[in-house]
């Protein structure tokens, strides 16, 4: 396994400190290998998400009833 030196400021080094032993994880190398990887998992389902979307066929224009059906329930969720 290769090692990269990381340099974090003092609120990163917190949370990584906090999560190291919230998660359980022996040491902080540890949590975050399981960042990463968690990222990449993340990063593969985005990716797939999206060719599914192009892969589905064209698209249809969206409505102006549905375009704002979108906004409320955006803007219903958003923290004010």
């Amino acid at each position: 396994m290769t090692s990269i030196p990381v340099e974090l400021p003092d609120d990163l080094l917190q949370f990584v400190d906090q999560g190291t032993k919230n998660g359980g994880f022996t040491n902080p190398s540890e949590f975050i290998i399981a960042l990463v990887a968690a990222a990449n998992v993340k990063q593969c389902e985005i990716e797939q998400a999206l060719m599914a979307g192009i892969n589905s066929g064209p698209a249809d224009p969206w409505t102006d009833e549905e375009w704002q059906t979108i906004k409320e329930r955006v803007g219903s969720k958003s923290v004010k």
